[in-house]
Formats: structure tokens, sequence, C-alpha cells
């Protein structure tokens, strides 16, 4: 294994000093480090495709998605790891130990930014490759690597524009797995993820001076007693329990708030709070957007402030996965043979590009070994847990497939 750790080594070193940070969080995009890995991928022998979506905003106007296939002994099926190109930014420098962009290697850590969000599911897609060509084994499946951009903002040049330009076979012969988020004993498998809906809670009163307050109406008291109100209806209404998911309830969190008055002596005539709602898919969007909507109304006509709601996201997660489907049962039959444990399948309130494919009727597993150290300062993974990942999806591909 020592020489498998070693090429996991150097690819890290290739592609984590290319910055690849989206338009839309500052970056020039993916198309340095896309050029890297792809030229990687070809001199493992594989043929490349690239499948890239335009955006002025980027390096070279585009956003780059790259496909390949090793071919396996039935090639009616395949099964895809789908990775992320982009990371977010570092953050706070101060905060970082080393020098984010370069890898440092300390025992069995590998820090940098981007090494477990998603290098980690690059490094493990491309070692497996790297492992079967080295030693002339073919998998008994073809097995697909897609590497893609725009996963930190929305896909919408990623994984979304290779669905829209069906880059893939059917449902009934391509198999996804996405390495991009797990548990550090490798047994939790995310088979589901929530809803995710986003809103903004607008409140308008009426503006006035602080010492005259019967002239005014106050958005800010007004729009604190709404949002209260909304939390605890939110939570009664939608209140059903699911032990699959962690945690095992719809969540409804009141986060960002705009400032409304510059000045202490101001009533303010608007008030802005942001919601971030993750619902069990048992519920649909719309319901509890038209509970939202209805609570917003009835507490207008009563108090005289106007409440708006407005939808800042919405995303559907999709029918969960079938753990009944004969992937799925194999591919928790490889963890359960190499790692010797139960895994265990949850689903998550977190998004990944697997809610897109669950929607066109794919079956997803999200899983890798990791600590979830994503978006963090000094953000690291563990090469025992790469290696022992490359060892797991081997054995599906050799063994079970």
């Amino acid at each position: 294994m020592e020489e498998l750790r070693g090429y996991i080594l150097g690819l890290y070193k290739s592609f984590i000093p290319v910055k690849a940070i989206p338009p839309d969080l500052g970056g020039a995009g993916e198309l340095r480090r896309a050029e890297v890995l792809e030229k990687e991928l070809s001199e493992l022998g594989l043929e490349t495709e690239r499948v890239d979506a335009h955006d002025d905003r980027a390096d070279g106007g585009l956003r780059p998605n790259i496909l390949a296939i090793l071919p396996g002994k039935d090639t009616r099926h395949t099964l895809w790891i789908v990775a992320h190109l982009d990371t977010v930014p570092e953050g706070d420098r101060g905060l970082w130990r080393t020098d984010p962009y370069t890898v440092v290697v300390d025992g069995d850590k590998v820090y940098g930014r981007g090494v477990e969000d998603n290098g980690q599911g690059i490094v493990t897609a491309l070692a497996v490759v790297w492992y079967l060509v080295k030693h002339g084994l073919e998998p008994r499946i073809n097995l697909g690597i897609a590497l893609v951009s725009d996963e930190e903002t929305g896909s919408r040049y990623g994984l979304k524009y290779l669905l829209e330009k069906r880059a893939f076979g059917g449902p009934e012969t391509d198999w996804f797995l996405v390495p991009d988020a797990g548990s550090p004993d490798g047994a939790k498998v995310i088979v589901a993820e929530k809803h995710i809906l986003w809103v903004k809670v607008t409140v308008r009163g009426r503006q006035a001076h602080a010492s005259m307050p019967h002239t005014g109406l106050n958005a800010h008291r007004l729009g604190m007693i709404f949002n209260l109100e909304l939390d605890s209806m939110l939570h009664s209404q939608f209140a059903e329990y699911d032990e699959v998911f962690e945690p095992p309830v719809s969540t409804f969190e009141p986060t960002r708030k705009d400032a409304n008055v510059d000045n202490i002596n101001t009533i303010p005539g608007v008030d802005q709070v942001y919601w971030d709602m993750r619902i069990l898919p048992r519920y649909s969007i719309k319901k509890v957007l038209d509970a939202v909507r209805a609570a917003a109304y009835g507490f207008s006509a009563r108090t005289g402030v106007q409440v708006e709601v407005d939808v800042v996201a919405a995303d559907d997660a999709g029918k969960p996965t079938d753990t009944e489907h004969p992937f799925v049962r194999g591919f928790l039959r490889a963890i359960r043979e190499t790692r010797g444990l139960e895994p265990k399948p949850i689903g998550i309130g977190g998004g990944t590009v697997a809610r897109y494919l669950r929607r066109r009727g794919y079956q997803a597993l999200v899983w890798m070994t990791c600590d979830e150290t994503a978006h963090q300062p000094n953000e690291y993974t563990r090469l025992s847990y790469i290696i022992a990942d490359v060892d797991t999806i081997l054995y599906y591909l050799l063994r079970v497939a």
C-alpha cells in the first residue's frame, strides 16, 4: 500500500495548489484544475470527454466537466464515481496553521483547502483507476469517473448541466457513488436527503422617531413577534419523526438578519429575516411554503403590518435511494465485508449532487470515510481513510458487482 499512498499524495500535490473557486464565490472557476486532472486520467490510459458549460465570468469562459470510463467485463452497467472540482475559499487565513493551498502531510493527516471537500472524492476515484490499471485488473462492470464543476454554488454548470445533456445512460444501467460526506468509521451510507427551502421574511411597518412610537409601526418588534410565532407553528405543524435521518426531524432555523436602520433613535419601517428549512421528504416544499404564507397573511391582517414571504432557494430532494436495489445491496455488502461492520443507511439535511440524480430516477449513494472537516480552517483528511475507501470500492468492482 506504500505505492498507493505515494500516488495519492502526488495527486493531491498536483491539483490542490491550483485554485478552483467558483465565480459566485469570487474565484476564476475550475478550468486550470480540470486540465491537471484530465491529463492525469489520460496518462492512466482513459479516454476523456469534456462537457463544458458556458460561463463568461470564469477562466476561459467555461465551467469544465470531465467524463471518463474504464471498461469492465459487463459493459451494460456502469458505476460512476462523481466528485466535484470546485472548493470554497479558505476564509480567514489567520485561522490556518499552514498555507491552505500547499499540501501538508503530518503522519496520517493531509491538510489543505479542499483535501476532503472534494479532493478526497477525486483522489479516491483516480486511485481506484490507478490500482486497476497498474495491476491489469478488469472490473466486473464499467467504472465511470465524473469530475464536475459548480457543486458549491448550485451545480447549474456541473451535474445539472450533465443531466440536461443526457451525459449518462439510463437509471437501469448506470449507478452512482458520490464520495462527498460520510463518517469516521465508514458505516454511514447516505441514501436520502431533506428538501431545502430558504425564505426571506420581510415585515413592512412605518418608520418614525423613537421618541414618538405612536406615530410609527415598529417593523422590528412586530417582525420578532411574527418570526417567533412562525417558529412555533412550523415545529408544531411539521413535527413528524423519521429515524432514518440525522437529525430525525424537519429543521426550521432563522439565520441571517439584514440591517434595518443605522441609528438607534429611529423606529424601523422594514425588517428582514431569512430562514433555512430542511424538510423531511414526507412533506412537500409547497405544503410548508403555503403554511408560511398563510401565517404571514393572518399576521398582517391582525397587526396592520405587511408581511412578505419570498423564496430565496427551493431544492426538492427527490425520492430516496432504494436500499433493496441490487447495486445498493451489493455496495453495502462490500462495506460489511471490507470493514467488518454493519453499514447504516441514513438521510441527511445537507445537500449533495446525489439529489439531482435521485430526481432523475438514478440510484445514488453518498459515502466516504471522513472526519467532516469541510469548509473549516485547517481542513484535513486521513490517508488511511482514502486507502480504506479504495479497498472497499475495488472489492465491489472486482468481487460483488
